[in-house]
């Protein structure tokens, strides 16, 4: 038996609200997240000024070694 036009209303209503909770979640994540990024960034900074250790790597060096 076919789906009514009311029900397939519903049924996309409901997808909708299920998808509008899905992407609140994932805004939060990536809020989150980028809060931890900003975070560890600045606890490394702290730490390479502290005690002198660098801690990053010098991405450039790696790119263009010396012949």
């Amino acid at each position: 038996m076919p789906k009514s036009k009311d029900q397939k209303i519903l049924e996309l209503e409901q997808k909708v609200k299920l998808l509008e909770k899905q992407k609140t979640f994932l805004e939060k994540q990536v809020e989150t997240a980028d809060k931890k990024a900003v975070i560890f960034d600045m606890m490394i900074n702290l730490a390479e000024k502290e005690y002198h250790i660098p801690i990053r790597k010098k991405w450039l060096g790696m790119i263009y070694p010396t012949v």
